[in-house]
């Protein structure tokens, strides 16, 4: 099989994988948005973490959430695949970083527009944004980047790198799924989904690109 065919065959793969992926999202995100029971009590577990707040807290919590931005993502995302690029001189792996926002990034808008769920009736420490609650798509991106360092962690030969890669790919997403609760910006729901979309697009796009496969 040509380098061109095997490309067409994994860009045909992952839309179809991102389609679906969509489709399971805008049937999710529908029935959320029609449970008032589930809308109430993820609106106490948001106010229960603010009633928490400390300066210190919420000054973390805006660094977390605003770094994980859309161009912040884009230029994490340019940088990883500048770095693997100079490193491997493999054009599939430094792709892998970039297929796999732009996968997520297609998901999130495709099921942000057709769900369009309010955001939480809270107090929000970080800036208003006009795009759908459900799916968080700051920690899709988030998540989907790290997926693909973690896989590529693999190939780092010093164990103690490769461990500190291991422990910073699992505790940032975690601490921004807290953050984008504790500021009001979203329900837990909207980041479990966040969360599910990108682990199914990074591993897509590491996996079938980033392995040729």
């Amino acid at each position: 099989m040509t380098n061109a065919n095997r490309y067409r065959r994994v860009a045909a793969r992952g839309l179809l994988a991102a389609a679906a992926l969509t489709m399971a999202n805008v049937a999710a995100g529908r029935a959320l948005s029609r449970s008032a029971w589930l809308r109430d009590r993820e609106t106490d577990v948001i106010r229960g973490l603010q009633s928490r707040r400390a300066p210190g807290c919420d000054r973390l919590a805006k660094v977390v959430s605003t770094a994980a931005d859309v161009p912040a993502s884009i230029a994490h995302g340019a940088v990883a695949s500048a770095v693997l690029w100079y490193r491997t001189r493999d054009p599939r792996l430094a792709a892998a970083p970039a297929a796999a926002l732009v996968l997520e990034t297609a998901v999130y808008l495709g099921a942000g527009a057709l769900v369009n769920r309010d955001r939480p009736d809270v107090p929000r420490l970080d800036r208003e944004q006009p795009t759908s609650s459900f799916p968080s798509g700051h920690q899709g991106a988030t998540v989907a980047l790290m997926v693909v360092y973690l896989r590529l962690a693999g190939r780092v030969r010093n164990p103690w790198l490769r461990t500190a890669i291991t422990a910073a790919c699992l505790a940032y997403p975690s601490t921004l799924a807290w953050a984008r609760v504790h500021t009001g910006m979203h329900y837990p729901s909207d980041v479990v989904a966040g969360t599910v979309n990108g682990i199914v697009t990074g591993l897509a796009a590491v996996d079938r690109i980033g392995d040729g496969s």
